[in-house]
């Protein structure tokens, strides 16, 4: 009895590890992002932390900068803005992620695994723009973002290198007034992002 539990304890820490092995090959750690309108909100370059990377779910933390022009004069440059765009977001998988885990575990020595595979995620979280001028007060944009992402993962050694395409619903304060739709001055209500681990 005592060495069958000891087997079977040693089966479902392998079984976990293996699993949380194959569901993790898209969390990436670190990535670099260009972001397009929404939190930029221009457009903007941008670092990404995951963390908390669980199998079903995981955190980012983002930092960039970029730039908010004033207008299209000679003055060009003088009346540019920099943007610092922060945020922070929860990502949860759309897949369903246990049974693909399940299939690709029982193929395990029957086949090689895919060297490319993906995954949709729902994201949801908060950003803060700052808008630095020379000529002009700092602006404070405060962003909701609720959006989704499709994270692509390709196995080229000596790690998996993962691309990921986001598409956000970023709804603004500024001013003391919340702007949830495009308005007479186009603001940026909406982005796209690309991004690339490394």
């Amino acid at each position: 009895m005592k060495n069958h539990f000891i087997a079977f304890t040693l089966f479902f820490f392998f079984s976990t590890f293996c699993s949380g092995q194959i569901s993790y090959r898209t969390r990436y750690r670190k990535a670099v992002t260009f972001n397009v309108f929404g939190t930029s909100p221009i457009a903007s370059v941008n670092y990404e932390k995951a963390f908390n990377r669980k199998m079903k779910s995981f955190n980012t933390f983002s930092m960039g900068a970029g730039l908010m022009p004033g207008s299209f004069s000679k003055d060009f440059l003088r009346d540019t803005g920099l943007s610092l765009p922060i945020g922070l977001t929860q990502n949860f998988n759309l897949n369903n992620l246990k049974k693909r885990v399940k299939h690709r575990v029982s193929l395990r020595c029957k086949a090689t695994p895919s060297k490319i595979s993906a995954e949709w995620f729902g994201e949801a979280g908060l950003s803060y723009s700052p808008i630095l001028y020379t000529n002009e007060p700092v602006r404070h944009y405060f962003f909701g973002v609720l959006g989704v992402r499709q994270q692509i993962v390709i196995d080229i050694p000596p790690k998996p290198k993962v691309i990921f395409l986001k598409f956000q619903y970023t709804p603004k304060y500024y001013d003391k007034q919340f702007t949830f739709f495009f308005d007479s001055s186009l603001s940026s209500i909406a982005g796209i992002s690309l991004g690339f681990s490394f």
